[in-house]
């Protein structure tokens, strides 16, 4: 049973509220705590009631919708950004994918909810876990769950100030319906009254690591990488570089490692590996909350071959030309991201021969055509039909034929890692000017299994800054991490320039349709170079402290 497994949960889901007062009826509020709702009073009784309150912090993130970690946000987030293409189905998902979103769309509506949703569990959890004090618990046993709390609440205001800017401040489970009615508050007032002193008291009072029916609860490395990030979003470099090297030398100390193998962080027979910082763990078991795997695998592969990862999947995660292009030719990770034409696709099993007819262009953009017989031990040629790009992720995804239920896969997502704390540590530098940040560049280009020369300034005609943000782009390509450096960077204009800079198709310079060959997201109602999503609609309707005219610039 993982940590976000039902009977773990059930006991609070009816205290995850949102911010907005569309959930619960006016006669909920006569009492502080509802007979049917779980007070504080009631619910904490000894320390396990202590984690299953943090536990509950966990769920709208890992399991509290398909939008969210256990299926689609970190495929959408690939897909809304120059490295990758989301496969056109599912209208609200085509329309995320273009950035043509408004303020009544469901899923950017979504995020908004499931991430007030934890922020308003984990303040449950910190506001009542110091009532086992009464219980005859101290404060040093206490301290850590609510360290936890505290680490999820921080997390997800990261979140919410990134995507949305200025956002409600709620430091407290709400008790009345008026309550509900907070205004938007400065990024900077969150990032000082709860980003930071939450990480930092993170830090400060998470263990290092948790017993095994625990795994993938945050931990005090994961707390200071966190600082470390959060300084950067603020664009506090030298706060930053301090933070980032506290965090590298705790997690080192506690046993998390830059992996030599690269392929072997992305092996879910190392789940949790030693590079994976901070995670979101799903085991295969059924109904229990899996990462569906089927939506990465591709989708156009003959049935004689879907023995080679276990089904033919649904194909969203798609990788683009452009991100093809970003790494350099004789860049192994390429290959470790990314199924392309020529790649070996897997082993033949079958027990009788398969005849296939490969297609392709060559150099000249003309048509060709190959026939291959398989038999069982011959390595697969990759084929671009079988991927809408002409391509498939190959970062992350696993055999899945030996389950019954192909979206129970139990693969864990991995949202923090040594390379990234390595390449935080490495931008704060390059901001500052600092020749310094190649050399934690050049560490991660260095994993035996990838063995890139090493960066110097103008190397690939890049000054210093540029030379990180590439390294970024390639090291955690396929990861859902892209989409939060363009926005934060405000590149997003830059990178699409036109609508024709981002190719799509591995053979985009040989086709002609326009859709085919370029990513050409809706950016040109937004008027400045910051791009946020939406106020939902709902939250502006029904919080008299947020008008029409607060909503961000672009809706």
């Amino acid at each position: 049973m993982n940590k976000y497994s039902i009977t773990s949960i059930l006991i609070l889901c009816g205290f995850l509220f949102v911010s907005s007062c569309d959930v619960l009826g006016e006669d909920d509020f006569l009492e502080r705590y509802p007979q049917d709702s779980p007070s504080p009073e009631v619910f904490f009784v000894d320390e396990s009631s202590a984690k299953q309150a943090v536990i509950s912090a966990y769920w709208p993130w890992a399991r509290g919708s398909w939008a969210m970690f256990r299926r689609d946000m970190q495929i959408l987030f690939d897909g809304m950004s120059d490295d990758a293409h989301w496969r056109p189905a599912r209208a609200a998902s085509i329309q995320q994918a273009d950035w043509n979103i408004n303020s009544d769309h469901g899923t950017i509506n979504i995020y908004w909810t499931q991430v007030f949703r934890a922020i308003n569990a984990a303040n449950f959890a910190i506001d009542g876990i110091p009532i086992l004090l009464d219980r005859g618990l101290q404060q040093q046993q206490l301290d850590p769950y609510i360290a936890e709390a505290r680490f999820i609440r921080a997390f997800s205001y990261i979140f919410l100030t990134t995507f949305y800017g200025d956002v409600p401040l709620i430091d407290r489970p709400l008790s009345s319906f008026e309550e509900f009615n907070q205004p938007r508050v400065a990024v900077d007032q969150i990032y000082e009254q709860i980003i930071i002193p939450d990480l930092e008291f993170g830090r400060d009072n998470l263990p290092a690591q948790h017993p095994s029916a625990h795994e993938g609860s945050a931990t005090r490395a994961a707390a200071a990488a966190y600082l470390a990030k959060a300084h950067l979003y603020q664009e506090d470099y030298a706060a930053a570089e301090t933070a980032a090297r506290e965090a590298i030398t705790l997690a080192e100390g506690d046993g998390y490692e830059l992996m030599d193998d690269f392929m072997a962080i992305f092996d879910i027979e190392n789940d949790p590996s030693p590079e994976a910082l901070f995670y979101f763990q799903y085991l295969e078991t059924p109904d229990q909350g899996n990462n569906d795997m089927v939506q990465k695998l591709a989708r156009d592969i003959p049935p004689a071959l879907n023995h080679v990862w276990g089904a033919a999947g649904w194909g969203y995660h798609l990788p683009q030309r452009d991100l093809y292009d970003a790494f350099e030719e004789e860049d192994p990770r390429r290959e470790y991201t990314i199924f392309a034409p020529g790649d070996d696709w897997g082993i033949y099993e079958g027990s009788e021969p398969f005849t296939y007819t490969h297609r392709g262009f060559d150099e000249d953009g003309n048509p060709t055509s190959w026939e291959r017989t398989y038999t069982a031990g011959d390595v697969i040629e990759y084929d671009y039909r079988w991927g809408e790009t002409g391509m498939n992720v190959r970062k992350g995804i696993y055999d899945i034929g030996h389950l019954a239920d192909e979206s129970d896969a139990g693969k864990d997502v991995v949202v923090m890692r040594m390379g990234e704390l390595y390449l935080i540590l490495a931008e704060a530098l390059a901001e500052q000017g600092n020749p310094e940040a190649l050399d934690w560049v050049n560490a991660v280009r260095a994993r035996g299994t990838v063995d890139m020369p090493p960066k110097e300034v103008g190397y690939m005609g890049m000054d210093l800054v540029e030379l990180v943000r590439h390294e970024r782009r390639v090291e955690l390509a396929m990861e859902g991490r892209r989409l939060w450096d363009l926005i934060r960077w405000r590149e997003m204009k830059n990178v699409f320039g036109d609508g024709t800079q981002v190719k799509r198709h591995y053979y985009s310079d040989f086709l002609e349709d326009m859709h085919s060959r370029f990513n050409s997201p809706n950016l040109d109602n937004y008027p400045g170079d910051l791009i946020l999503f939406p106020i939902p609609l709902a939250e502006i309707d029904q919080n008299s402290e947020i008008s029409p005219a607060d909503q961000n610039p672009g809706y």
